[in-house]
């Protein structure tokens, strides 16, 4: 059956304004699709306009894209059926209902891209997305509010900050009215073009979010492949170009935005829009694409490789023509200018080609990468070729990956220490269990030259020097994050910082200075504990996400207390009230006069302290009550102590999230849970009891560690290997 013979042309696909979009190149790149294919695959979904004209000839069609703002228009328009925004969920969208914490436009982005007014309209929407009670509406919802916000600013992308003096300009006002309309206006003015865009094909359409190189593995049965990666060294920076969509549509609380633009970083990992990346991944994507007969590459003539290089590249596995289309208007972006060329690689099978499966043997570096990147880490436990992985990113440090090349009488043909990664994994991955046998060789050689000049005497004598342990402000694990909200942005005037400069300030450097260095200095102490035990082997070059490995398996080392919010929660579920509400109580009742401190800690402490000297009958069995909940809690998650580990994952610190597997050594002094710091240098309790669990450590109950847990609101679910030691004195 024909092409033209399918009838769902008349569903018009909402018009992108997206740097390289194929939008206008649609009729001409449909023209050299092969007859008679069942299912493609869109595998750079961007803007959707190519697997939207897949769609629409009746094609099944799986569409992906790495960032999540496209893939809600995937959603929206390629898997939906026929879900639509009804005129009452507009509204719906655009009240203002219930108290909510969505503040993240006004917080980031005001008076950047939009004023406070416009931003609290459009956190409000996003907070109301959550309450629609369809997955696919709740993407459509997205997909035009992201179209939305890209008309409200000039060039529709969020790379420079000129959006609100364009605005203002009557001259660009009146060649682009939507600069100075309400979003709302904006909005609702789009919702019909995208609900008339939504259709049944009568195919069981996908969308997907992920790495193309993690994703098409996972794929079989695939007809046609469309290949639209980002256009190496033009305009290949779509989250830069795109911060705020991505940002808006995972809604993130833990990112760090930076430069004028509050860009989040870090970035996603992509492999296809850095010179160093793409021809690794070129090669790692034809191979991987191997047995689906038909490729469609659009490429532009600017871009790196060149295109006699790709087209080289190619070769190895297809017979390939090239077409070209010149731009005769430039679009925006270094690849569409006036003058420079589109370019479609038209690729089919090889007469009798035989391609090598030879790569499905050994996993691509890239594949890794993309997921230590991403926080998938869960597949590093269990495979082979992802512990080799690691381990080879632990020695990843220039003396370190040079000691290594004399140690195995080894030469790597490149300098660039990333380039000498992926040289060292392909090299070792050829036979992983010798590459596993070298590497661990090499990183026991350098721990015991480590291992060597640390004097544990002396470093826990050092360590007795810090009498207190107070941060001097909360922190988040951010002191320059902190100065700024405190201070930096709360004061105008000179006088005013200076008086604070005077006083609070040093207080709060020098209290995070003090106790990130105890934290460092008894880290490197505990750390060398659990290194001399002959089951683990360490990461000599310190990677973040693991410390060593126990038996093979990666874990992550985290010191830690029993947490005042998970006290806090199980005195809820037992039907108590706060410890801090309690205490002042009794205060009150014992006519004890406090002050109420700016931060919670020194109130509980001046509480405590008085409670203490006062030394009455009323005062000891208030502290003793205190203190009894406390033993209560611990004994219940030393009976279970994967509440207390869901606890620590789902309320990790957002600047220093990640989802790897972690061996938590939660410490606790019963008589004075305040001071259970202490414990950290305290080696006559921790060895006895690190030695212990790792003398009968069974990668066999491996399975019994196994965790799942969300992170606030990430939609994501991620799953570790956990497991508590617990130190009580």
């Amino acid at each position: 059956m024909l092409f033209e013979e399918y009838n769902y042309f008349q569903y018009t696909f909402p018009e992108p304004q997206y740097l390289g979009a194929k939008y206008i190149f649609i009729s001409w790149l449909t023209k050299y699709l092969p007859r008679n294919i069942n299912t493609a695959l869109d595998a750079f979904g961007g803007s959707q306009s190519v697997a939207y004209a897949l769609k629409q000839r009746g094609i099944t069609t799986y569409t992906n894209d790495f960032l999540s703002f496209n893939h809600s228009i995937g959603l929206a328009l390629i898997e939906n059926k026929q879900e639509k925004l009804a005129t009452d969920d507009a509204a719906f969208l655009f009240s203002n209902s219930s108290k909510h914490d969505y503040s993240l436009m006004q917080d980031t982005f005001a008076n950047i891209f939009f004023d406070e007014a416009q931003a609290k309209v459009i956190d409000q929407f996003r907070y109301n997305v959550e309450l629609l009670d369809n997955s696919l509406k709740r993407a459509l919802a997205l997909a035009v509010m992201n179209r939305s916000l890209t008309r409200k600013v000039t060039m529709g992308h969020f790379a420079h900050t000129q959006a609100l003096n364009y605005a203002n300009d009557p001259e660009r006002v009146k060649r682009n009215r939507s600069l100075a309309r309400p979003i709302k206006d904006i909005f609702l003015e789009l919702t019909g073009k995208y609900n008339q865009a939504v259709f049944d094909n009568g195919k069981e359409n996908k969308s997907y979010n992920e790495n193309i190189l993690t994703l098409l593995p996972q794929l079989s049965n695939i007809d046609l492949a469309y290949f639209d990666p980002p256009y190496c060294d033009s305009h290949a920076n779509y989250q830069s170009f795109y911060h705020l969509l991505e940002t808006y549509t995972e809604y993130w609380r833990d990112k760090e935005f930076i430069n004028n633009t509050k860009r989040y970083e870090p970035q996603r990992y992509s492999g296809f829009d850095k010179k160093q990346d793409v021809l690794h991944s070129f090669e790692q994507l034809f191979q991987m694409a191997a047995d689906i007969p038909h490729w469609l590459i659009s490429y532009n003539n600017r871009s790196y490789p060149s295109a006699q290089e790709l087209a080289s590249m190619i070769s190895r596995y297809k017979d390939v023509s090239i077409e070209t289309q010149t731009y005769t208007n430039g679009r925006g972006g270094k690849g569409s200018v006036a003058g420079s060329q589109e370019i479609l690689f038209v690729c089919k099978n090889k007469p009798q080609s035989f391609v090598s499966a030879t790569f499905m043997k050994s996993l691509p570096f890239c594949y890794w990468y993309q997921r230590y990147n991403n926080d998938e880490l869960s597949e590093f436990t269990t495979n082979t070729q992802g512990l080799l992985w690691l381990k080879i990113k632990s020695i990843t440090r220039r003396e370190l990956i040079n000691d290594f090349q004399r140690f195995r009488q080894i030469s790597l043909a490149t300098t660039k220490l990333d380039e000498q990664f992926q040289e060292l994994y392909a090299l070792l991955s050829a036979d992983v269990a010798a590459g596993h046998l070298q590497v661990d060789e090499f990183i026991r050689s350098k721990h015991e030259e480590l291992h060597a000049k640390i004097d544990q005497e002396k470093l826990v004598s050092e360590l007795y020097h810090l009498r207190s342990f107070d941060w001097g402000g909360d922190y988040s694990n951010a002191l320059d994050k902190y100065l700024v909200d405190k201070y930096i942005k709360v004061y105008s005037q000179f006088d005013e910082l200076s008086h604070k400069l005077e006083t609070e300030i040093p207080r709060a450097v020098q209290g995070y200075v003090l106790c990130s260095w105890y934290n460092h200095w008894s880290s490197i102490l505990i750390e060398d504990i659990f290194t001399s035990h002959p089951s683990v082997l360490p990461t000599v070059g310190q990677i973040k996400k693991v410390d060593f490995f126990i038996d093979g398996i990666p874990f992550d080392l985290k010191v830690t207390y029993l947490p005042t919010n998970f006290i806090e929660t199980k005195r809820k579920e037992r039907g108590l009230r706060p410890e801090l509400t309690e205490l002042k109580q009794k205060a009150r009742q014992a006519n004890i006069v406090f002050a109420d401190h700016r931060r919670s800690d020194d109130t509980y402490y001046e509480i405590v302290e008085k409670m203490k000297e006062r030394n009455d009958t009323f005062c000891q069995e208030a502290l003793s009550t205190i203190k009894s909940i406390r033993l209560e809690i611990l004994r219940e998650v030393q009976n279970n102590p994967q509440i207390l580990i869901q606890n620590l994952y789902e309320e990790q610190g957002e600047l220093r999230f990640d989802a790897s597997n972690r061996l938590f050594l939660v410490l606790v002094d019963t008589e004075d849970f305040d001071n259970s710091w202490k414990l950290k240098r305290n080696l006559q309790a921790l060895k006895p009891k690190i030695m212990r669990y790792l003398d009968v450590f069974s990668t066999q109950e491996l399975e019994t560690k196994k965790i799942s847990f969300r992170y606030r609101n990430r939609t994501q679910e991620y799953t570790a290997w956990s497991d508590i030691i617990f130190v009580v004195k």
